[in-house]
């Protein structure tokens, strides 16, 4: 009778001893089973959710850097205007990088333009009053301008917007610097604006110089206005008007784009942005700005007081926000690496997707303790099945010594074993596989769920101060976000894996245990 014959006849009629290697290697096996899928899926949810971030960076000042606070309480304004042009354009040759465009930005509080609140028309649908004035706040008047340097806008090809009338801007709108603007279509119907239209962007003087003063006389406040033409208007794309964890159609393609203006916090301060910014050449922002300061100069002497030459000068200098999207979110931090010397003092590279590992701290927590579990279940595995499969073979010691006197080859003895332990052991993962699911389910629910008061919001109120402000994908990440996009399934990756692992594991065992083959000795055994 030939080995293999004799391995399934073993099996079979041992019914004791296989099933209690059954019942080990089950036991073993579920544990493996349940980190294995735990493991896979806090990788998969990191990865889903980064790609919701998108595969975008910028290049600027990261105030939330605890560790250089001290050192840049020392800049001046010529830091800030250090990323000029040529920079912007040098880190955009990158290997890694599909589009890109910089911007310069800026805002204002206006009494003749009306802002679309899409918080309050939405409580409206939902017939609770509200309105502009009873919501209040900053964010409810301050009116962000972001200008352009790609005639045909980022946001646009990208999927964050999309060209609902009119057109976008011309190469020579953007060389000229002419006084051109898209506008969103709700803001449009809130102020009566059509494409052709013109409108008067107004940047008032409203809390400069003796704020007292100004509130007590309305009249003494000024503005500095510019006029522009409607050539476009567009529409918010589905995508991003979605809310937290619903942004499905969102992808590497989806733009987020550099806005980090005060006022607001979260979903409610990103929607607001979405309706309400006006999109200009990059050479009319720093006109209209320039224009303003010049006026604030002349009528607020004061508010320039004490700023040297230098800062002055610099002043007058555009300071661009530049942003990169790149081919592939596994590519953000290869780019970091590469531009990082590249970079002017105080600057540094910011990732949609640096704040993933703050709101992510229960995910990662379960992640390396699923990891930590998989390591001790397999060194667990290795030992204890090493051990059951010795006391076996000692039991067994007479049976294999007469199949080595009979002329059988030790190598045909431990395929014997070989087969027999992989027959109870394939049995018994195949039904840990499924049952491991459930365990693994089960385990990490109840580990998410004692830290589920922990919701950590990545805007931080939304203060400029944190360097996740400047994205904005129309949808804020929090640990809900993370969480719904959280999921353990079967996957072939899963299953594969997890066989793959849980066999090694039991042939590293038979292995090891066959040294005790090879020490015995026929003749010894049968006098013995």
């Amino acid at each position: 009778m030939n080995f293999f014959k004799r391995a399934i006849r073993s099996v079979t009629r041992q019914k004791s001893k296989s099933m209690i290697l059954f019942a080990v290697i089950f036991i073993l096996g579920n544990i493996l089973a349940g980190s294995v899928i735990i493991q896979q899926s806090t990788q998969n949810v990191e990865k889903t959710t980064k790609e919701q971030m998108g595969a975008i960076a910028t290049v600027g000042i990261d105030w939330s850097d605890t560790k250089r606070q001290k050192e840049m309480e020392s800049m001046t304004s010529a830091d800030y205007s250090a990323l000029d042009e040529k920079m912007i354009q040098k880190i955009a040759d990158s290997p890694y990088v599909k589009n890109y465009d910089y911007s310069e930005q800026t805002g204002f509080e206006s009494k003749l333009l009306k802002t679309y609140d899409p918080a309050a028309d939405k409580k409206s649908e939902d017939k609770e009053n509200s309105s502009n004035e009873a919501n209040g706040g900053f964010i409810n008047t301050y009116i962000p301008v972001r200008g352009v340097q790609d005639p045909k806008i980022m946001d646009i090809a990208l999927g964050k917007i999309k060209l609902a009338e009119g057109s976008v801007f011309t190469a020579d709108d953007i060389a000229k610097g002419a006084n051109v603007v898209l506008i969103s279509k709700k803001f449009a119907e809130k102020n009566g604006l059509h494409v052709g239209d013109e409108m008067t962007l107004d940047q008032s003087t409203q809390g400069l110089g003796n704020t007292d003063n100004a509130e007590s006389k309305p009249e003494n406040v000024k503005t500095y206005d510019t006029k522009v033409k409607v050539v476009g208007i567009y529409d918010v794309l589905e995508a991003v008007q979605k809310k937290s964890g619903q942004s499905g159609k969102a992808s590497n393609g989806s733009v987020v784009h550099a806005a980090a203006f005060p006022g607001g916090s979260g979903q409610e301060a990103f929607d607001f942005d979405n309706y309400n910014t006006i999109y200009m050449p990059n050479k009319a922002v720093h006109n209209m700005d320039q224009g303003f300061r010049q006026m604030v100069m002349t009528d607020y002497p004061d508010t320039m007081a004490g700023m040297s030459e230098e800062d002055a000068e610099a002043a007058y200098k555009p300071y661009y926000i530049p942003i990169f999207q790149l081919k592939s979110v596994d590519d953000l931090e290869k780019f970091k690496a590469d531009t990082k010397p590249l970079l002017p003092k105080f600057f540094s590279v910011m990732a949609s997707t640096d704040e993933f590992n703050n709101i992510a701290g229960q995910f990662n927590k379960l992640s390396k303790i699923a990891k930590a579990v998989i390591i001790a279940a397999v060194l667990l595995s290795i030992v204890l099945i090493l051990l059951v499969i010795l006391l076996f073979m000692r039991d067994r010691k007479r049976e294999l010594g007469i199949y080595l006197s009979l002329g059988d080859k030790k190598s045909n003895v431990i395929l014997q074993i070989m087969i027999e332990v992989l027959t109870v052991a394939i049995v018994a993962l195949v039904i840990s596989l499924i049952t491991g699911k459930f365990l693994g389910s089960f385990a990490s629910e109840a580990f998410l769920n004692s830290d589920s008061g922990q919701v950590i919001d990545n805007m931080m109120g939304g203060s400029v101060m944190n360097s996740s402000a400047m994205f904005n994908t129309g949808v804020t990440f929090d640990a809900k976000t993370i969480a719904d996009n959280y999921a353990v399934s079967f996957t072939p990756f899963y299953i594969v894996t997890y066989l793959l692992t849980g066999l090694g594991t039991v042939i590293i065992s038979v292995l090891l245990s066959t040294l005790y083959i090879f020490k015995l000795k026929p003749k010894k055994i049968l006098l013995g």
